[in-house]
């Protein structure tokens, strides 16, 4: 955040001065308190669940916020209150409608057995029935158990035999999963998978066992597919300053894009709320508010070719859905 503020003031450009409060401290009305008194004309964060769950329930809030994270209710009914994160359920959604905008009906899933992957899940499976799509197994694997059967119960428990794979999984995991369908005689089974599936860097020889696979990734971490190369994304000039020195932590690129996001869309919140239709080419995709004020990420695809992110050519965008 404080960087894109860095280079956006050398680049002759106004920019908010910038105010840093601990939520962890205080309740969030006499945190709205002390930055009203400050004189804050807009509020990024909180980054807690719960604080944007309370938050979401108001019927509005004193001084308009952007929230690092999405509230657990079905609607955000706070005006002026805008929610945006990195949602890996986001992601499910745009994997489902990708799916079956290319012809699939016949789902399997492959999910960690955890929450996180209970919330994908939720997320995959509402978007893809709700465009007709039918559920051919899903699998609630262990990350540590054998992939060899998680693979062999997705392909054989289900009542009808599915026609493409959704996959969230860790790079370990998801690198496993193509020889592993290949060895089931299943190697021809479309896999489509979230960003986690990517190390964020390219490792070839790696993850060529993972050619084939279809993925979603932010701009910053696939420049190439989602640009045409690193000059072109957005706000590039910052990203290559993030770099310096941190080019083996995609990881790290990653929370930076987002808090380059955040700056630019803080900055927009007035014009969110006297237009509609706004859309913004984001570090972290595409993104553009809800009339509810939560921000839906649309991201690039890319396919695995020699172990790398190539062009996929696929067609089709990401679903305006409920969260």
């Amino acid at each position: 955040m404080e960087a894109r503020a860095a280079t956006a003031r050398t680049e002759g450009e106004q920019v908010p001065e910038l105010s840093f409060y601990d939520s962890a401290s205080a309740n969030l009305q006499s945190l709205y308190g002390k930055a009203m008194m400050d004189g804050a004309q807009v509020v990024i964060g909180p980054l807690d669940k719960s604080k944007v769950s309370q938050l979401e329930t108001r019927s509005d809030v004193p001084i308009q916020t952007l929230a690092l994270n999405y509230g657990t209710h079905d609607h955000n009914t706070a005006s002026g209150l805008y929610e945006y994160g990195l949602s890996a359920e986001d992601e499910a959604r745009q994997a489902a409608h990708q799916a079956r905008l290319d012809g699939h009906s016949q789902a399997g899933i492959m999910v960690p057995d955890n929450d996180w992957g209970s919330r994908v899940l939720d997320a995959f499976r509402q978007q893809w029935q709700q465009e007709g799509g039918q559920i051919a197994s899903i699998v609630n694997y262990d990350p540590k158990g054998s992939v060899a059967s998680s693979t062999r119960t997705l392909l054989k428990s289900g009542q009808s035999k599915p026609d493409m794979l959704f996959l969230l999984a860790l790079p370990d995991y998801a690198r496993q999963i193509p020889p592993t369908l290949k060895y089931l005689y299943a190697g021809d089974l479309p896999v489509y998978a979230t960003s986690h599936a990517y190390a964020g860097t390219p490792q070839p020889r790696l993850d060529s066992d993972l050619d084939g696979v279809k993925f979603v990734d932010i701009p910053w971490q696939i420049p190439d597919v989602a640009a045409g190369g690193a000059d072109a994304v957005p706000f590039a000039t910052t990203r290559q300053q993030l770099l310096q020195g941190n080019e083996n932590n995609p990881g790290l690129l990653k929370l930076h894009a987002m808090g380059v996001d955040a700056f630019e869309l803080a900055r927009r919140l007035p014009i969110f709320s006297a237009t509609s239709n706004n859309v913004m080419q984001g570090a972290t995709g595409k993104l553009s508010p809800r009339d509810d004020g939560r921000i839906i990420r649309t991201l690039p695809w890319a396919v695995f070719r020699n172990g790398e992110p190539g062009l996929p050519g696929l067609s089709g965008l990401s679903p305006d859905t409920a969260r």
